[in-house]
């Protein structure tokens, strides 16, 4: 962790509030480079399309209601309405798929997922690693 001197005589407990200031800049630069990504920009773009569309809107709110009527009958194991939610869920995601721009949103969403994922896994790699130079 970087400290920065508080420049007072005292040489007092400043220099944890300053190492807090550093770590603030540095988060509000790691957001600041997310928000500005090319993909998140298009995705938000994207997404805000797809939310002033009622009629997509509604497909995707019947499609999380067949997901969970899914998971119900997958829960009390009843064969045959499993295959008909199955199918129904099947139906209703290729209608989604089918709107413009949503094939793109999706492909968007997965980068987007793997790059916070990474984004993740170097900030906690990085912690670890200070730990154990401690």
């Amino acid at each position: 962790m970087d400290w920065t001197y508080c420049g007072c005589k005292n040489h007092c407990s400043q220099d944890m509030v300053h190492a807090g200031r550093n770590r603030m800049t540095e988060k509000e630069k790691l957001i600041q480079m997310i928000l500005e990504n090319e993909d998140i920009q298009r995705y938000k773009r994207i997404e805000k399309i797809i939310n002033n569309n009622k009629d997509l809107k509604s497909k995707i709110g019947e499609l999380k209601s067949i997901q969970k009527q899914l998971v119900n009958a997958k829960e009390i194991n009843k064969t045959e309405a499993i295959k008909t939610f199955e199918a129904r869920y099947q139906e209703r995601l290729d209608e989604i798929e089918s709107y413009p721009l949503m094939s793109d949103y999706l492909a968007l969403q997965g980068d987007i997922n793997e790059m916070l994922q990474a984004i993740q896994d170097i900030l906690q790699n990085g912690i670890e690693s200070d730990f154990e130079k401690d």
